[in-house]
């Protein structure tokens, strides 16, 4: 999808006619630089009208809670008066502590319009911008006797934004605001393994246009736009926004030269060397000028295997509480269209290579593992895993079951038995995780998850050296917060059923 219309462009066009006249270079990143500068333009305005929303929702809601729990319903009465507008009157504070935390700066400088990645600054602006307004209104009390702005009723605008503005960043930003914006062009420097991998993760972001790479000495790959000296016309000719360097038999020097005449003009992201072992626990720290990547413990302390249980049983009791009407609607379909159990049962590798049975709702037929030998050659992916897309020996429900993942639902019982985690690395069965060596058995010292990195990267997309080193980095790396940007990402993931067989 084009970034700038025909009218754009025209002008552009023109531009570079007049500035030949004048015996000027055209400017090589014109294009370029429009392009960046419309999806910023419509990015910013699309957080700024979510954020006012967001906080003006919050400003009618709070107050009501706490009239809730204080049983005053004089403040729900003040909800649709004038102490309405002036709580309305603090949110321009919000939006500009927002701009001083970077909330509008950063997203355009990251290829993934993901609103989970400024959650932590989210929060904080919020408590800088509730004191904020905890002084307006003291201050608003004290010079004109307005007695709306308690710290009671700030406290709760605040925790009701924390929901609220998250939640309409990312209508703004969902499937509607992407296509509003457009997507944006992206060009892949490199032409090695890496650089493959890099550009099938970029064409499954939905904001992203793959356009091709750039190298000197390609290897092997039908996309080649040019080498490195074309790399400023090919930017201006596909009206490119954005470049990610990765690994090239190019020497360093010449690349570095040749991105430093762009910076500023499109985006740059660099792929580090070595980055199996940068995780996002890893550190910048700068020596005298010269930037430094620490490489963390790659293990879990006792205190994060003991934040990491507790969520897991919260969790795991409340969701079983709420579908366990369901599983008695799935069990009757299974049972009114296939002959044999519920449910089926697998001995999988789990913490520690100890083995353990995993539950799942039935999706194949009762005599399917008798069957495996018919359709071996039919394998889809490398490696001791084993997968079928259009596999003969998946029902009709349970098709529905496996490409919504409502199958994996009963491995809740597993989660709160203490044999799985709700998210953590893909359970093996025994046969696969018997042929894992070398770095990659870190997986074991974690639980095997419902959801992971696997399954919001690709599922069964993923090769299986990239899905045992997403197992490593998720070890590595492992944060509470990391756990739950793997859960908000996994719903989308699997309404669009990507990499599910």
């Amino acid at each position: 999808m084009a970034i700038l219309d025909p009218g754009v462009e025209a002008v552009l066009t023109e531009r570079a006619a007049k500035a030949a006249a004048r015996g000027e270079a055209a400017p090589r990143f014109a294009v370029a630089d429009d392009a960046v500068a419309r999806v910023r333009r419509h990015a910013l305005r699309r957080l700024l009208v979510a954020d006012v929303a967001g906080l003006a929702l919050a400003a009618f809601l709070g107050p009501l809670v706490v009239s809730a729990i204080s049983s005053n319903p004089q403040s729900a009465a003040d909800r649709t008066g004038p102490m309405f507008l002036f709580d309305l009157a603090v949110v321009p504070v919000f939006v500009g502590v927002f701009a001083v935390y970077g909330l509008y700066r950063g997203i355009t400088r990251r290829i993934s319009l993901s609103v989970y990645s400024d959650l932590g600054r989210l929060v904080n602006a919020l408590m800088a911008s509730g004191f904020l307004a905890a002084i307006v209104g003291y201050l608003a009390n004290r010079a004109f006797g307005v007695t709306s702005a308690s710290v009671g009723k700030t406290v709760a605008m605040c925790l009701v934004a924390g929901v609220s503005v998250p939640l309409a960043r990312s209508a703004a930003l969902g499937l509607r605001g992407r296509v509003a914006m457009g997507k944006v062009p992206v060009i892949v420097v490199g032409t090695g393994k890496l650089a493959q991998t890099v550009a099938s993760h970029l064409r499954a972001q939905p904001g992203v246009d793959f356009v091709g790479f750039v190298d000197d000495n390609p290897l092997g790959t039908s996309s080649v736009l040019g080498e490195l000296d074309d790399l400023p016309d090919v930017c201006r000719r596909h009206r490119v926004a954005r470049v990610v360097v990765c690994f090239s038999r190019t020497h360093p020097e010449r690349t570095v030269e040749q991105l430093k005449g762009m910076a500023g003009t499109v985006g740059i992201s660099i792929v580090p060397r070595y980055y199996e072992l940068i995780t996002s626990r890893s550190h910048v720290e700068d020596l005298s000028g010269l930037p430094m990547l620490d490489v963390p413990p790659a293990s879990l302390s006792a205190g994060s295997r003991l934040v990491k249980r507790t969520f897991d049983l919260a969790v795991a009791t409340l969701t079983l509480a709420v579908v366990s009407p369901f599983f008695l609607v799935v069990a009757v379909l299974i049972k009114a269209t296939s002959r044999g159990p519920v449910f089926f049962r697998q001995v999988r590798t789990g913490r520690d290579e100890r083995p353990f049975s995993m539950t799942k709702f039935r999706t194949m037929v009762v005599d399917a593992e008798a069957r495996r030998h018919e359709i071996e050659h039919l394998n889809e992916v490398d490696g001791p895993l084993f997968k079928v897309t259009d596999d003969p020996r998946v029902t009709r429900v349970g098709r529905f079951l496996r490409r919504t993942s409502l199958d994996e639902l009963p491995q809740l019982l597993n989660v709160w038995k203490g044999d799985m985690s709700i998210v953590g690395p893909r359970p093996f069965v025994v046969a696969e995780a018997a042929e894992i060596e070398g770095w990659a058995r870190k997986r074991f010292e974690v639980r095997p998850g419902m959801t992971g990195l696997w399954q919001v990267s690709g599922r069964n997309e993923l090769s299986h050296l990239e899905l045992c080193r997403l197992d490593y980095l998720y070890v590595a790396s492992w944060s509470f917060w990391w756990d739950a940007q793997i859960m908000w990402q996994t719903p989308a993931t699997v309404f669009k059923g990507r990499g599910a067989s």
